[in-house]
């Protein structure tokens, strides 16, 4: 995942393979940390699965429905899109242009200077997280607190 790029920033232990051979016990720790933190990520997107239609019966019920969304059209195509060309823009300049930029904490270094934050790091990651799961949300989650829809083990099947 790309986003495990900017979670290196606040794991400074991992940013250079120097530190990474030295094989310390604070090293297999944040590493641990990573790796927990990123696999909790994969997981909870398992939260979305309320998102997908259940079977193909439920599938050609909103086809027949004629149920359509410019909007929602729109925000997917547009979504997928702007993930795809981020995902391919951080991976190509990681690799091609490491020694340039492979130290800004944006995209996993440790930082170009000692006073560079890790804000803008901690803002992407903010603002990735809170598109994913703020849409799964407001799409599946806030009917039912409102009161439009209950709430079923069975919109997780």
């Amino acid at each position: 995942a790309v986003i495990s790029y900017q979670l290196l920033a606040f794991f400074p232990t991992l940013n250079d393979q120097e530190s990474i051979a030295t094989d310390t016990p604070q090293v297999r720790r944040d590493f641990a940390k990573l790796h927990l933190l990123v696999m909790i990520l994969n997981l909870s997107s398992l939260i979305s699965l309320p998102l997908l239609p259940r079977q193909k019966k439920e599938t050609r019920e909103l086809v027949a429905k004629g149920e359509k969304s410019t909007f929602w059209g729109v925000y997917t195509i547009g979504s997928a899109f702007t993930f795809l060309c981020y995902s391919t823009v951080v991976t190509y300049i990681t690799v091609k242009y490491h020694d340039v930029y492979g130290c800004m904490k944006i995209l996993g270094g440790g930082g170009c200077s000692a006073d560079e934050s890790s804000g803008t790091a901690l803002f992407l990651v903010s603002a990735i997280l809170l598109y994913c799961y703020g849409t799964n949300f407001y799409l599946s989650f806030w009917p039912i607190l409102k009161g439009e829809q209950k709430f079923s083990w069975t919109m997780f099947t």
